[in-house]
């Protein structure tokens, strides 16, 4: 009986969120993140493709065995927990996964910047120092 619930709630119709859907502002931004990305850095470009698709990947299956557990009867619900249970493990390992990533390029760009920062400050100053001289200068003559 079990086995034949489970087929049925496999062979549930495709889910109007399955169906493609216009490209939205959030896709674009994405699009043109992934671009930058790839100017960047191809490779890193790639990762986060990746690791950006296998997070949907995880969402979808999530929302198909919630659906799934949502739907059965309250003795049936025991047949689909470990796999609300994986699926929900699978969505949190891919979801650090993509922050593991982009908190990395932050780090990165912030160390960057800092950088930048220190060497624009120093510029900066230097100026400073041959405005002081030279209006030293002005004053003297």
């Amino acid at each position: 009986m079990a086995a034949v619930l489970m087929l049925g709630a496999v062979a549930m119709p495709p889910d109007s969120r399955a169906q493609p859907r216009p490209e939205s502002a959030d896709d674009q931004s994405d699009a043109r993140f992934v671009e930058m990305l790839r100017r960047e850095d191809p490779a890193s470009a790639e990762r986060y493709s990746g690791l950006r698709d296998a997070r949907t990947q995880a969402i979808a299956e999530l929302q198909k065995t919630q659906a799934q557990y949502n739907g059965a009867s309250p003795e049936f619900k025991v047949v689909f927990i470990s796999q609300l249970k994986r699926a929900r493990r699978k969505y949190a390992e891919t979801s650090l996964a993509l922050l593991d990533f982009l908190e990395a390029r932050d780090r990165r760009m912030l160390a960057t910047y800092e950088k930048e920062i220190a060497r624009l400050n120093g510029l900066l100053d230097e100026r400073q120092r041959t405005r002081d001289e030279l209006e030293q200068l002005l004053r003297g003559n």
